[in-house]
Protein backbone atom coordinates (compact mmCIF):
# COMPACT_ATOMS: atom_id res chain seq x y z
CA UNK A 1 0.00 0.00 0.00
CA UNK A 2 2.87 2.34 0.83
CA UNK A 3 4.44 1.81 -2.58
CA UNK A 4 1.17 2.44 -4.40
CA UNK A 5 0.58 5.59 -2.40
CA UNK A 6 4.10 6.83 -3.11
CA UNK A 7 3.73 6.16 -6.84
CA UNK A 8 0.38 7.98 -6.82
CA UNK A 9 1.94 10.92 -4.96
CA UNK A 10 4.73 11.21 -7.52
CA UNK A 11 2.32 10.92 -10.45
CA UNK A 12 -0.02 13.54 -8.99
CA UNK A 13 2.89 15.89 -8.44
CA UNK A 14 3.97 15.42 -12.05
CA UNK A 15 0.45 16.09 -13.32
CA UNK A 16 0.12 19.28 -11.27
CA UNK A 17 3.61 20.74 -11.56
CA UNK A 18 5.14 18.98 -14.55
CA UNK A 19 7.32 15.92 -15.09
CA UNK A 20 10.41 17.62 -13.66
CA UNK A 21 8.61 18.11 -10.33
CA UNK A 22 7.76 14.38 -10.31
CA UNK A 23 11.40 13.49 -10.95
CA UNK A 24 12.47 15.69 -8.06
CA UNK A 25 10.08 14.13 -5.55
CA UNK A 26 10.75 10.53 -6.63
CA UNK A 27 14.06 10.07 -4.72
CA UNK A 28 12.47 11.38 -1.51
CA UNK A 29 9.64 8.87 -1.74
CA UNK A 30 12.09 6.03 -2.44
CA UNK A 31 14.22 7.01 0.53
CA UNK A 32 11.15 7.19 2.79
CA UNK A 33 10.05 3.68 1.82
CA UNK A 34 13.44 1.93 1.83
CA UNK A 35 15.21 3.67 4.70
CA UNK A 36 18.20 4.43 2.47
CA UNK A 37 20.49 7.29 3.44
CA UNK A 38 20.95 8.54 -0.11
CA UNK A 39 19.03 8.19 -3.37
CA UNK A 40 20.34 9.69 -6.60
CA UNK A 41 18.46 9.65 -9.91
CA UNK A 42 20.57 9.66 -13.06
CA UNK A 43 19.84 10.03 -16.73
CA UNK A 44 22.80 8.22 -18.21
CA UNK A 45 25.62 9.81 -16.22
CA UNK A 46 23.83 13.09 -15.53
CA UNK A 47 22.45 13.59 -12.04
CA UNK A 48 18.89 14.94 -12.34
CA UNK A 49 17.61 14.69 -8.74
CA UNK A 50 18.56 13.31 -5.33
CA UNK A 51 17.50 12.96 -1.73
CA UNK A 52 19.28 12.33 1.56
CA UNK A 53 22.97 12.63 2.25
CA UNK A 54 24.91 14.42 -0.43
CA UNK A 55 26.98 11.96 -2.43
CA UNK A 56 30.38 13.25 -3.51
CA UNK A 57 30.30 11.41 -6.83
CA UNK A 58 29.72 13.80 -9.76
CA UNK A 59 27.18 12.27 -12.10
CA UNK A 60 28.46 14.37 -14.99
CA UNK A 61 31.99 12.93 -14.82
CA UNK A 62 31.72 9.49 -13.23
CA UNK A 63 29.31 6.60 -13.35
CA UNK A 64 26.81 6.37 -10.47
CA UNK A 65 27.89 4.21 -7.53
CA UNK A 66 25.95 2.21 -4.99
CA UNK A 67 23.14 -0.30 -5.39
CA UNK A 68 21.91 0.36 -8.94
CA UNK A 69 18.52 -0.21 -10.55
CA UNK A 70 18.12 0.72 -14.21
CA UNK A 71 15.26 1.18 -16.62
CA UNK A 72 15.92 2.71 -20.02
CA UNK A 73 18.14 5.74 -19.49
CA UNK A 74 17.12 6.07 -15.83
CA UNK A 75 19.36 4.75 -13.05
CA UNK A 76 18.53 4.75 -9.34
CA UNK A 77 21.69 4.77 -7.23
CA UNK A 78 20.90 3.72 -3.63
CA UNK A 79 23.19 4.02 -0.61
CA UNK A 80 24.01 2.09 1.47
CA UNK A 81 24.61 -0.86 -0.83
CA UNK A 82 23.29 -3.32 1.77
CA UNK A 83 19.80 -2.62 0.41
CA UNK A 84 19.28 -5.58 -1.83
CA UNK A 85 16.91 -8.28 -2.98
CA UNK A 86 13.90 -7.33 -0.86
CA UNK A 87 13.92 -3.75 -2.10
CA UNK A 88 14.77 -4.47 -5.75
CA UNK A 89 11.14 -5.00 -6.97
CA UNK A 90 10.13 -1.73 -5.31
CA UNK A 91 13.09 0.12 -6.78
CA UNK A 92 12.38 -1.30 -10.23
CA UNK A 93 8.85 0.10 -10.11
CA UNK A 94 10.18 3.52 -9.20
CA UNK A 95 12.80 3.26 -11.94
CA UNK A 96 10.06 2.49 -14.49
CA UNK A 97 8.07 5.47 -13.28
CA UNK A 98 11.20 7.62 -13.51
CA UNK A 99 11.74 6.47 -17.09
CA UNK A 100 8.15 7.44 -17.95
CA UNK A 101 8.57 10.83 -16.27
CA UNK A 102 11.78 11.41 -18.18
CA UNK A 103 9.99 10.76 -21.47
CA UNK A 104 7.18 13.09 -20.36
CA UNK A 105 9.72 15.79 -19.49
CA UNK A 106 11.24 15.56 -22.96
CA UNK A 107 7.77 15.93 -24.47
CA UNK A 108 7.12 18.96 -22.26
CA UNK A 109 10.41 20.53 -23.32
CA UNK A 110 9.58 19.91 -26.98
CA UNK A 111 6.11 21.38 -26.49
CA UNK A 112 7.53 24.45 -24.76
CA UNK A 113 10.07 24.94 -27.53
CA UNK A 114 7.33 24.56 -30.15
CA UNK A 115 5.13 27.04 -28.27
CA UNK A 116 8.01 29.50 -28.02
CA UNK A 117 8.67 29.13 -31.74
CA UNK A 118 5.01 29.70 -32.55
CA UNK A 119 5.04 32.76 -30.31
CA UNK A 120 8.05 34.16 -32.16
CA UNK A 121 6.43 33.46 -35.51
CA UNK A 122 3.22 35.14 -34.41
CA UNK A 123 5.16 38.22 -33.28
CA UNK A 124 7.04 38.27 -36.57
CA UNK A 125 3.77 37.97 -38.48
CA UNK A 126 2.24 40.79 -36.43
CA UNK A 127 5.31 42.94 -37.09
CA UNK A 128 5.15 42.19 -40.81
CA UNK A 129 1.43 42.97 -40.92
CA UNK A 130 2.02 46.23 -39.06
CA UNK A 131 4.76 47.16 -41.53
CA UNK A 132 2.50 46.35 -44.49
CA UNK A 133 -0.33 48.39 -42.97
CA UNK A 134 1.96 51.42 -42.55
CA UNK A 135 3.12 51.06 -46.15
CA UNK A 136 -0.48 50.70 -47.33
CA UNK A 137 -1.54 53.83 -45.50
CA UNK A 138 1.46 55.79 -46.79
CA UNK A 139 0.90 54.63 -50.38
CA UNK A 140 -2.79 55.51 -50.20
CA UNK A 141 -1.97 59.00 -48.93
CA UNK A 142 0.82 59.57 -51.48
CA UNK A 143 -1.40 58.51 -54.40
CA UNK A 144 -4.44 60.52 -53.32
CA UNK A 145 -2.56 63.77 -52.66
CA UNK A 146 -1.78 64.63 -56.31
CA UNK A 147 -5.20 63.28 -57.31
CA UNK A 148 -6.87 65.80 -55.00
CA UNK A 149 -4.85 68.61 -56.56
CA UNK A 150 -5.92 67.55 -60.07
CA UNK A 151 -9.57 67.31 -59.06
CA UNK A 152 -9.38 70.73 -57.40
CA UNK A 153 -8.15 72.43 -60.54
CA UNK A 154 -10.67 70.58 -62.68
CA UNK A 155 -13.47 71.70 -60.40
CA UNK A 156 -12.27 75.33 -60.59
CA UNK A 157 -12.26 75.12 -64.38
CA UNK A 158 -15.79 73.66 -64.46
CA UNK A 159 -17.03 76.55 -62.31
CA UNK A 160 -15.69 79.03 -64.84
CA UNK A 161 -13.03 80.50 -62.58
CA UNK A 162 -10.59 80.69 -65.54
CA UNK A 163 -13.10 81.96 -68.05
CA UNK A 164 -15.91 80.72 -70.19
CA UNK A 165 -15.61 77.10 -71.39
CA UNK A 166 -16.49 75.83 -74.82
CA UNK A 167 -18.62 72.67 -75.15
CA UNK A 168 -15.63 70.50 -76.23
CA UNK A 169 -13.59 71.67 -73.21
CA UNK A 170 -16.52 70.90 -70.90
CA UNK A 171 -16.66 67.35 -72.32
CA UNK A 172 -12.92 66.95 -71.77
CA UNK A 173 -13.25 68.20 -68.20
CA UNK A 174 -16.10 65.78 -67.55
CA UNK A 175 -14.02 62.88 -68.82
CA UNK A 176 -11.07 63.93 -66.69
CA UNK A 177 -13.28 64.21 -63.61
CA UNK A 178 -14.66 60.74 -64.31
CA UNK A 179 -11.12 59.37 -64.72
CA UNK A 180 -10.01 60.86 -61.40
CA UNK A 181 -13.05 59.31 -59.70
CA UNK A 182 -12.18 55.94 -61.20
CA UNK A 183 -8.60 56.31 -60.01
CA UNK A 184 -9.76 57.15 -56.48
CA UNK A 185 -12.01 54.06 -56.45
CA UNK A 186 -9.15 51.89 -57.70
CA UNK A 187 -6.83 53.16 -54.96
CA UNK A 188 -9.47 52.38 -52.34
CA UNK A 189 -9.96 48.86 -53.66
CA UNK A 190 -6.31 47.97 -54.10
CA UNK A 191 -5.02 49.56 -50.90
CA UNK A 192 -7.90 48.85 -48.54
CA UNK A 193 -6.92 46.89 -45.38
CA UNK A 194 -7.21 43.17 -45.95
CA UNK A 195 -7.82 43.59 -49.67
CA UNK A 196 -6.82 41.18 -52.39
CA UNK A 197 -6.99 37.92 -50.40
CA UNK A 198 -4.82 35.06 -51.57
CA UNK A 199 -6.48 32.44 -53.76
CA UNK A 200 -5.97 28.80 -52.74
CA UNK A 201 -6.09 27.49 -56.30
CA UNK A 202 -3.45 29.96 -57.44
CA UNK A 203 -1.22 29.11 -54.48
CA UNK A 204 -1.50 25.37 -55.17
CA UNK A 205 -0.86 25.89 -58.87
CA UNK A 206 2.32 27.84 -58.10
CA UNK A 207 3.52 25.30 -55.53
CA UNK A 208 2.95 22.25 -57.73
CA UNK A 209 4.11 23.78 -61.03
CA UNK A 210 7.65 22.77 -62.06
CA UNK A 211 10.26 25.49 -62.37
CA UNK A 212 14.00 25.71 -62.99
CA UNK A 213 14.58 26.35 -59.27
CA UNK A 214 12.15 23.65 -58.03
CA UNK A 215 11.52 20.92 -60.61
CA UNK A 216 8.51 18.83 -59.65
CA UNK A 217 7.85 15.15 -60.37
CA UNK A 218 4.42 15.37 -58.78
CA UNK A 219 1.33 16.65 -60.59
CA UNK A 220 -1.89 17.82 -58.96
CA UNK A 221 -5.40 17.66 -60.38
CA UNK A 222 -7.81 19.88 -58.47
CA UNK A 223 -11.59 20.09 -58.30
CA UNK A 224 -13.61 22.82 -56.64
CA UNK A 225 -14.67 26.46 -57.00
CA UNK A 226 -12.87 28.65 -59.51
CA UNK A 227 -11.91 31.15 -56.81
CA UNK A 228 -11.02 30.19 -53.24
CA UNK A 229 -10.11 33.35 -51.24
CA UNK A 230 -8.15 32.66 -48.05
CA UNK A 231 -7.58 34.71 -44.93
CA UNK A 232 -4.00 34.99 -43.73
CA UNK A 233 -0.54 36.38 -44.53
CA UNK A 234 0.51 35.68 -48.11
CA UNK A 235 3.99 34.51 -47.07
CA UNK A 236 2.62 31.95 -44.60
CA UNK A 237 0.06 30.62 -47.08
CA UNK A 238 2.68 30.29 -49.82
CA UNK A 239 5.09 28.51 -47.46
CA UNK A 240 2.34 26.10 -46.41
CA UNK A 241 1.55 25.15 -50.03
CA UNK A 242 5.24 24.72 -50.91
CA UNK A 243 5.72 22.49 -47.86
CA UNK A 244 2.71 20.42 -48.91
CA UNK A 245 4.08 19.99 -52.43
CA UNK A 246 7.56 19.01 -51.26
CA UNK A 247 6.19 16.70 -48.58
CA UNK A 248 3.92 14.81 -51.00
CA UNK A 249 6.72 14.57 -53.53
CA UNK A 250 8.92 13.05 -50.83
CA UNK A 251 6.47 10.17 -50.43
CA UNK A 252 7.29 8.92 -53.92
CA UNK A 253 3.89 9.81 -55.34
CA UNK A 254 3.88 11.08 -58.92
CA UNK A 255 0.33 12.41 -58.96
CA UNK A 256 -2.16 13.72 -56.44
CA UNK A 257 -5.82 14.67 -56.52
CA UNK A 258 -7.45 17.41 -54.52
CA UNK A 259 -10.93 18.68 -53.81
CA UNK A 260 -11.93 22.03 -52.32
CA UNK A 261 -15.24 22.47 -50.54
CA UNK A 262 -16.78 25.37 -48.64
CA UNK A 263 -17.70 24.84 -45.02
CA UNK A 264 -20.11 27.72 -44.67
CA UNK A 265 -21.05 27.43 -40.96
CA UNK A 266 -17.37 27.52 -39.97
CA UNK A 267 -16.34 30.06 -42.63
CA UNK A 268 -13.61 27.69 -43.72
CA UNK A 269 -12.38 26.03 -46.91
CA UNK A 270 -11.80 22.28 -46.76
CA UNK A 271 -8.87 21.07 -48.88
CA UNK A 272 -8.61 17.29 -49.23
CA UNK A 273 -5.50 15.86 -50.91
CA UNK A 274 -5.00 12.22 -51.83
CA UNK A 275 -1.85 10.63 -53.24
CA UNK A 276 -0.76 7.00 -53.86
CA UNK A 277 2.30 7.32 -51.62
CA UNK A 278 5.08 4.75 -51.58
CA UNK A 279 6.17 5.82 -48.09
CA UNK A 280 4.69 7.86 -45.21
CA UNK A 281 4.88 11.61 -45.01
CA UNK A 282 8.22 12.48 -43.41
CA UNK A 283 8.05 13.53 -39.75
CA UNK A 284 10.02 16.78 -40.33
CA UNK A 285 7.43 17.74 -42.96
CA UNK A 286 4.59 17.10 -40.49
CA UNK A 287 6.38 19.19 -37.86
CA UNK A 288 6.60 22.06 -40.36
CA UNK A 289 3.02 21.73 -41.56
CA UNK A 290 1.33 21.69 -38.14
CA UNK A 291 2.59 25.08 -36.85
CA UNK A 292 1.91 26.75 -40.21
CA UNK A 293 -1.70 25.56 -40.17
CA UNK A 294 -2.04 26.64 -36.53
CA UNK A 295 -0.69 30.10 -37.37
CA UNK A 296 -3.43 30.48 -39.95
CA UNK A 297 -6.10 29.34 -37.49
CA UNK A 298 -6.84 26.12 -39.37
CA UNK A 299 -6.69 22.39 -38.71
CA UNK A 300 -4.75 19.52 -40.27
CA UNK A 301 -5.60 15.81 -40.40
CA UNK A 302 -3.30 13.15 -41.89
CA UNK A 303 -4.34 9.58 -42.66
CA UNK A 304 -1.40 7.33 -43.49
CA UNK A 305 -1.99 4.46 -45.87
CA UNK A 306 -2.45 3.83 -49.54
CA UNK A 307 -3.48 6.35 -50.60
CA UNK A 308 -2.07 8.97 -48.23
CA UNK A 309 -4.77 11.52 -47.36
CA UNK A 310 -4.45 15.03 -45.94
CA UNK A 311 -7.35 17.25 -44.94
CA UNK A 312 -6.85 20.95 -44.22
CA UNK A 313 -9.44 23.40 -43.00
CA UNK A 314 -8.33 26.97 -43.73
CA UNK A 315 -10.10 30.25 -42.87
CA UNK A 316 -12.06 31.79 -45.73
CA UNK A 317 -11.63 35.47 -46.53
Amino acid sequence: MGVERALATISERALQKGAQAGLEVLPREVMRLTGATSIVLYEGRNRISEAGRRVSVSGATRAPQGFLVKHGRITLAVSPERLGSAERPVLERFARLGSSLLAARKREIDAQARQARLGRELREQAKALSFRERNRSRASHDLRTPLLVIRGYLDMMRKGMIGELTPPVERYLQRMMSATQDMNTLISQRLAPGSAPEDLRALLSTAFTPSSQAPRKLSLSLQGPATVPLKGPASTLALLMRTLARGLEGTGAVEATGTIEAREPMKMWRLHLSAPAERPLAKPVVKRLEPLVQLLGGTLSITEGHPLELTLNLPAA
